[in-house]
């Protein structure tokens, strides 16, 4: 049923409405229904279908308005061999009959209603809302506690996500929820970066969110969080108000180039990540410390901008190696592993030895890299770790039982200022040197051979 929606313009000019959550307080304060943010999200952005419709002017009538106030149904679509939409009657529905499932499904959700509402329309709005999975399903039950936790993963991440899921779903099994994983395409300026997000939110059952490097879905997460929803992220803010869980970056990245300083080398190149990231701009600060300290300014010439995968490496390092001899880099850091390939594969084409002419160092550990040729010497990630400490955190939020996680873990612990609860905004964990032989350093392989 083709439709003109603004519900959302509507509730901003007439009731100066412009959060869910304050429609969620409306509704419960003059209908005495209780819904969750994900289901008032639904409501809000998703453009209705029949059912949806319904479930609207439902409302509606608790709220004292009308459906044509915010939703035009198109004229040529209204021909059907039943009554016009606002026509039905509702009421046949819902009979005295206790042996009815419609009449049992609403008494299933009665004591989420105030005994002040009027009964008819009570029956109503939770007769609909119930048919669209929005209220408990088991006849027996007033609440079901959301059971799952849902992850959003940029596709350009899937080589950290075996060890960070591995991490997730060891915290979330042991509480008894269920993971649900979503992709989110961030490649692109023209790509739609809240579908996920409004999927997930469309999902009675989702409890909450970790989001892994969420890039430019920052600024939405952190409306998210403000309006209720808990929401952990991993890695990466623009701002840093969300709760989240990360590594040290700046002491990586100072303990690599510390690291090629100590074998000697003086000019260091420096391939950084996406600048829009924030650990980018913390990778560059540990380079620029270690340089600093040893008595060294870095030269813009030699930091140059990836996006984090092989092909920017490889460009970047093709630039780095057309420069005069005197001023071409003798050793490269990374900000990726990804990054560090492309290195290895310019290197290659130039015809130019790792480490025998150019030291090469990452940074994350992905797996592959003990593997490279030669293996590649990379600051170390926990990623495990950081999956179960994002739950850990995420459960905090929910007031949910947790094991916590590992308390093994170095790390530390911010907590929000001037929160007398003492919430936990922020779990750092600390990031670790693998040396192998592409810096050039004495080096064993820790590989064990195949039997």
């Amino acid at each position: 049923m083709p439709v003109q929606w603004n519900l959302k313009q509507w509730l901003a000019i007439h009731r100066q409405i412009y959060r869910p959550s304050e429609l969620q307080s409306l509704l419960e304060e003059k209908t005495g229904v209780q819904l969750s943010l994900q289901a008032i999200s639904s409501l809000l952005n998703n453009e209705p279908n029949a059912l949806r419709l319904s479930t609207v002017q439902a409302l509606c009538n608790a709220l004292d308005c009308t459906l044509n106030d915010f939703c035009q149904v198109l004229p040529d679509q209204l021909v059907t061999e039943g009554p016009a939409f606002g026509e039905v009657e509702f009421h046949h529905l819902y009979s005295s009959d206790s042996a009815r499932p419609e009449r049992a499904a609403i008494d299933a959700g009665s004591a989420l209603v105030k005994p002040s509402v009027d009964g008819a329309i009570r029956a109503m709005v939770l007769g609909i809302l119930k048919e669209q999975g929005l209220l408990p399903l088991k006849q027996d039950a007033v609440f079901v506690r959301p059971s799952t936790i849902s992850v959003l993963l940029p596709s350009w991440l899937w080589s950290i996500a075996p060890d960070l899921m591995r991490g997730l779903a060891e915290e979330v099994t042991q509480n008894s929820y269920n993971i649900a994983l979503y992709s989110n395409c961030d490649e692109s300026a023209e790509s739609d970066d809240t579908s996920a997000i409004d999927r997930l939110l469309a999902t009675p059952l989702s409890a909450g969110l970790i989001a892994v490097f969420p890039g430019r879905l920052t600024a939405r997460l952190t409306q998210l969080s403000r309006q209720g929803f808990p929401v952990v992220v991993i890695d990466d803010q623009e701002v840093q108000v969300v709760p989240w869980v990360g590594v040290d970056n700046t002491t990586g990245a100072y303990m690599a180039v510390r690291h090629l300083l100590q074998l000697g080398h003086q000019r260091i190149a420096h391939i950084q990540g996406p600048t829009s990231y924030l650990v980018s701009h913390a990778r560059y600060q540990g380079y620029c410390r270690a340089l600093l300290e040893a008595g060294l300014q870095p030269d813009p010439e030699l930091v140059l901008e990836g996006d984090f995968m092989p092909p920017s490496g490889r460009a970047c390092a093709h630039k780095f190696f057309e420069l005069p001899s005197e001023k071409r880099p003798t050793a490269i850091f990374a900000a990726s592993d990804q990054m560090a390939y492309g290195v290895l594969t310019a290197a290659e084409e130039r015809g130019l030895s790792v480490p025998a002419d150019l030291a090469l160092v990452g940074f994350d550990d992905d797996y592959p890299s003990a593997y490279t040729r030669p293996p590649l010497t990379t600051v170390r990630q926990p990623y495990f770790e950081m999956g179960k400490q994002s739950v850990a955190l995420l459960f905090s939020l929910l007031g949910a039982p947790s094991s916590h996680a590992s308390e093994s873990a170095e790390r530390e612990v911010k907590k929000k200022e001037g929160d007398p609860a003492g919430q936990v905004m922020h779990v750092q964990l600390q990031a670790s040197l693998v040396v192998r032989e592409s810096c050039g350093a004495s080096y064993h392989s820790t590989i064990a051979p195949s039997s």
